[in-house]
């Protein structure tokens, strides 16, 4: 925290949470205090703010940036503002960074070490799982960020993988650091800000709401050099994200999916309008020949489930068997993949389970193991 933090923080309460303006005027005052003491003719002569914007400054007390401040100590939260040595350089590059960052943790030195946010949808698939952690915990190893946003889905596998893999991850909250979001994460959390930093640009209680988290987009990919969308349906928030990093000038990866699952639907669109296809973390790592990688991940890579050769069965249970994937799929569909009546593909799933080559799902869905 800096002497000009409490002005940044008086701002951001009046002007916003991802207004440029902030930005603008930090360039044109290089001690901020300097605009806050000239007072409403110095504001409008700043030509960065309207008559709107000026009676949000009068109707906000610094009084309020003060009782932020005391929040934050009162809770060990510690404030980065644009001013702040510690402020990321690669978030103070995008139009609209935020005024001030709030962090429990400590951040990591994203200039010197590759940033790579990993979204998707909050429903994934057994394949996106697994998809998931396999790539995060493998750009982690090798020293990678991770740069999520702490939701259950993809955000919360990918910050898992990256703590499992020794790694460091960033979580970018849509509320701030002490509401009570997502409590059953509470844990992961912490354990993220033991391990790299959980920020927010909303002041300790703050809640979140519609707004909140597309403007927390725009920091996860703003931190990161680029952006990797694992699973994603066509109306995904993470397609959000990946807009916003296009339009920051950073790239944009996909993992390629099932084109007939519609959490893929998003990712192989993406494909198509250029992003990077990924199969393997070396897709990403070998765009940023700049970066040191540290390593070979290999201790960490865990295989998608493929189909057995050879297996000892019946002839019907090897037919019911080459129907089902590594995907969940429901039993009336593998009853019409295999051409067999109901009887014989509960008997030949019967077998496959005792033989340990499928799983039973809820919802009478099948994979295979």
């Amino acid at each position: 925290m800096t002497n000009a933090t409490k002005y940044f923080i008086w701002l951001s309460m009046a002007l916003g949470y991802s207004t440029p303006k902030c930005k603008a005027l930090a360039s044109l005052y290089p001690d901020i205090a300097d605009f806050y003491n000239g007072g409403e003719a110095e504001w409008r002569l700043s030509g960065v703010l309207n008559s709107k914007d000026i009676s949000a400054l009068e109707r906000v007390p610094l009084s309020k940036a003060y009782e932020v401040i005391s929040r934050c100590n009162e809770l060990g939260i510690s404030i980065l503002s644009l001013d702040d040595p510690g402020y990321p350089e690669k978030l103070m590059d995008i139009d609209d960074p935020p005024a001030v960052l709030y962090m429990k943790g400590h951040m990591p030195d994203f200039s010197d070490h590759l940033g790579i946010a990993v979204v998707g949808t909050r429903n994934a698939t057994v394949y996106g799982k697994k998809t998931c952690s396999v790539i995060a915990g493998s750009l982690a190893k090798v020293g990678v960020i991770v740069v999520s946003g702490g939701a259950i889905g993809i955000d919360s596998i990918s910050h898992t993988a990256a703590l499992q893999a020794g790694g460091t991850t960033v979580c970018v909250l849509g509320c701030g650091i002490n509401f009570p979001y997502l409590m059953g994460n509470a844990s992961m959390r912490k354990a993220i800000a033991e391990h790299g930093a959980v920020i927010s640009e909303y002041p300790p209680d703050y809640p979140p709401g519609k707004h909140t988290f597309p403007e927390r987009n725009r920091i996860i990919s703003g931190l990161s050099d680029g952006v990797l969308v694992v699973e994603a349906g066509l109306r995904s928030g993470s397609l959000i994200t990946a807009r916003t990093a296009m339009e920051q000038n950073r790239d944009v990866f996909a993992v390629m999916g099932n084109i007939t699952s519609p959490y893929s639907l998003g990712t192989n669109a993406l494909i198509k309008d250029g992003a990077v296809p990924v199969t393997d973390f070396t897709d990403i790592t070998s765009y940023y020949p700049q970066y040191r990688i540290e390593g070979e991940p290999d201790d960490i890579v865990e295989e998608i489930p493929v189909h057995k050769k050879d297996i000892d069965v019946s002839e019907d249970a090897k037919k019911v068997y080459h129907c089902i994937t590594a995907e969940p799929i429901h039993i009336d569909s593998i009853a019409s993949a295999a051409g067999l009546p109901m009887s014989s593909v509960l008997r030949a799933l019967t077998e496959l389970e005792l033989e340990g080559l499928v799983k039973a799902d809820k919802g009478r869905m099948y994979r295979i193991i």
